[in-house]
């Protein structure tokens, strides 16, 4: 039973000029948990009986010499050298088929994680791309035991098989038992096996499952939560090509969250001519298979034109099931990516030639990072992924030669050859990049410059000029002279309160202010409770340098987040910025779906993903987490479970803050229908607290606090 107790005072009054607005979450990601009845309803057929899946996956048919090859072992794991196999059901192997225009289409569906519902209806959706002559579709389906559907009368498996979407229908082609997908010898036989059985014109690769960026995909959660990194899939999809004797892939794509990065970009160059990923997360449902039919109808289709039509697919699809608003995907040429990398390096080369070098660049490419797309991002630096939009970035801090400047961007446009994106995120330019804008982000104990090269990071990419010039940019930060740290000059403070809100503002003491890259308004609110001080947003502040001085200052206009379930309110902590014409918010959530109530599990932390356009509409709603791999997904909430929102709790004992339930006895039903926020005036007289901080690029900072009464 949910009390009706909150621990902030609940009179607040509406203001008529902010937004009041019902929550309709979003049916969430390639990166999400299981669908609901909400979802469109070609994305969610039933997948329950063999007849109602059109008959098609349930089709057999004798064996092909050639087929026998998917029909035994997969991978180096014991358990698929032990696999047993029965006869491929594909009357009609990629060996005959017809014409100079032939696929072969390789998916490896890692599903046994909380996607498994969505691969199924993945499947439902490739059941329209049978039927042609010329194209064969193989799939590698690893399930768990998030869902008991059965598809295509396979039963309720919880293992791994291989299907044949061909000429003749879709079909079981073997059943070769629980096989490791986070493993690269599986990847790379499977890989192997498909070219050399079903050999073809023109190949492609879909990776799908949950993503995370230069971490990789994954995890397989039957084989000890493994996951694909970065490298192992280089390695794996060079192996199963050589062993082929394919030279590259026309097309591979990754049908999960973030992997449209420079990283992975990286990863595959080389291994194929054309690269579909997305910069953002990805809804639920992810991309539309049954694009793949354009093999079926269109004669001679090029890669591009398939990336073209999957991309298109995928956006039609969000927007028809509401979930457009926030969603990349982009299409890279890969034979552009030596110039686009050439160039990139260029640049970053130049930087060194700076009185100062890298450091000369450091304070704008920390502001920078504040001011461009973000995917993934937290009001937690813990829990960001610290992935940010690579042509925005660069095109904000770097102008240290305008020619070097215009070939990236020449580079850059001619390397993403197509991209979509909604309305949230339509400043993204096709391609990420990973940039902790501090050292202190990446958790390396007590002695940080010493582990940097221990990091993950830094190992996997050791050879990228990147890695070397992010290395020199964190060091750099912890080597500023104490002397040069940001320090506010206190009888230079000022500031003005009404009944609209408070700014406050101050100078910089002189010779302190070179590096400054951040400035941010923190505020609180006193409990009259029981006097405890809980701060409830941020916001980006304004700086202003030049030569003579450094001038900040911050406004914050009294307003609270409230979310409601229709039965009780609670108070939310909203980080806040502004994008373009967009106003961005992050709410950091606790989560606890309904089947972990008596469970010793951790609540889940969710953030919750606004962005609101000038006229005060939201233009897109997500709701996300990361689990402890840094793998991220959208999440579908339980109606059943149960939400609470966060805010940070200064203890001054320990002259710490904590992230805290807003409230110790309530939560909120986690009913997407019922769900609402509202930014609501504080009351008056209550005792507010704010904090102005300023940053230099290294972290190091300052601050000044103010307490005053709402009038």
């Amino acid at each position: 039973m949910k009390l009706a107790m909150t621990k902030f005072p609940a009179a607040i009054k509406p203001l008529k000029f902010l937004l009041f607005l019902s929550l309709l979450l979003l049916a969430t990601s390639a990166c999400g948990s299981s669908p609901t009845s909400s979802d469109s309803a070609e994305s969610t057929p039933d997948t329950s009986d063999a007849e109602e899946s059109k008959n098609a996956t349930s089709k057999s048919a004798s064996a092909n010499e050639s087929d026998e090859q998917l029909a035994t072992d997969t991978s180096d794991t014991e358990e698929s050298k032990n696999a047993t196999s029965k006869s491929a059901s594909a009357n009609k192997s990629a060996n005959d088929v017809e014409g100079d225009d032939s696929w072969t289409v390789l998916i490896y569906i890692m599903g046994d994680t909380d996607l498994e519902e969505f691969a199924l209806y993945d499947l439902v959706e490739l059941e329209e791309a049978v039927g042609s002559p010329n194209t064969n579709i193989v799939v590698a389906l690893d399930r768990g035991d998030y869902s008991d559907t059965d598809y295509g009368g396979l039963g309720d498996f919880s293992d791994t098989k291989f299907l044949l979407y061909g000429p003749d229908g879709a079909g079981l082609l073997s059943e070769p038992g629980e096989l490791n997908m986070g493993s690269s010898g599986t990847l790379q036989k499977f890989i192997s096996d498909g070219l050399i059985t079903f050999p073809a014109d023109h190949t492609a690769l879909v990776l799908w499952d949950h993503g995370g960026g230069w971490t990789g995909m994954g995890p397989d959660e039957s084989d000890a939560y493994d996951i694909l990194t970065l490298p192992e899939m280089t390695e794996a999809i060079a192996n199963g090509l050589s062993a082929a004797g394919v030279s590259r892939f026309d097309l591979i794509g990754m049908d999960a969250c973030l992997m449209a990065t420079y990283e992975t970009a990286h990863a595959v160059n080389g291994l194929t001519d054309y690269f579909l990923a997305s910069e953002e997360l990805e809804p639920g449902h992810g991309w539309n298979y049954e694009s793949f039919a354009s093999l079926v109808n269109q004669i001679d289709v090029d890669p591009i034109d398939l990336g073209k039509t999957i991309a298109k697919g995928f956006q039609d699809q969000a927007n028809e099931a509401g979930t457009g608003g926030d969603i990349t995907l982009s299409l890279l040429d890969m034979n552009k990516f030596e110039d686009f990398d050439e160039s990139f390096v260029a640049l970053l080369d130049s930087t060194y030639e700076l009185p100062s070098g890298v450091r000369s660049v450091a304070p704008e490419m920390r502001a920078a990072s504040k001011s461009v797309p973000s995917y993934g991002s937290n009001p937690d630096p813990s829990r960001s992924t610290h992935h940010i939009d690579l042509g925005s970035f660069v095109n904000k801090w770097f102008d240290a030669s305008d020619t070097l400047l215009s070939e990236f961007q020449e580079a850059l446009d001619s390397l993403v050859v197509h991209k979509v994106a909604g309305p949230a995120n339509e400043r993204s330019t096709g391609i990420s990049i990973y940039f902790p804008a501090e050292i202190s982000y990446l958790d390396l104990g007590d002695e940080p410059v010493e582990q940097l090269s221990s990091h993950p990071y830094f190992q996997n990419f050791e050879s990228l000029e990147w890695t070397n010039f992010l290395g020199d940019y964190l060091v750099g930060g912890t080597e500023l002279p104490e002397a040069s740290y940001p320090e506010i000059d206190l009888d230079s403070v000022e500031s003005d309160t009404s009944e609209y809100g408070l700014e406050i503002s101050a100078y910089l003491e002189p010779g302190t202010f070179e590096n400054l890259a951040e400035v941010n308004i923190y505020y609180g609110v006193v409990d009259p409770a029981d006097g405890e001080l809980y701060f409830i947003g941020e916001e980006e502040g304004y700086f202003d340098l030049d030569d003579e001085e450094g001038y900040v200052s911050a406004y914050y206009d009294f307003s609270i987040l409230s979310l409601s379930d229709g039965e009780d309110e609670i108070y939310a902590y909203s980080e806040l910025w502004i994008d373009g014409d967009l106003m961005l918010v992050d709410i950091p959530l606790s989560y606890v779906p309904s089947n972990e109530f008596d469970t010793d599990d951790p609540p889940h932390d969710v953030t919750l993903a606004l962005a609101i356009d000038e006229d005060m509409l939201v233009v897109s709603e997500v709701y996300y987490e990361v689990d402890e791999y840094d793998q991220w997904g959208e999440v579908t909430l339980d109606p059943e479970g149960l939400i609470s929102p966060l805010v940070q709790l200064w203890d001054e004992e320990t002259q710490e803050l904590y992230w805290v339930d807003s409230s110790d006895e309530l939560s909120l039903w986690a009913d997407k229908e019922n769900l609402e926020y509202a930014f609501s005036t504080l009351d008056s007289g209550l005792e507010v607290w704010v904090v102005l901080e300023v940053l230099d690029f290294g972290g190091n900072s300052d601050w000044v606090e103010l307490s005053v009464i709402v009038p």
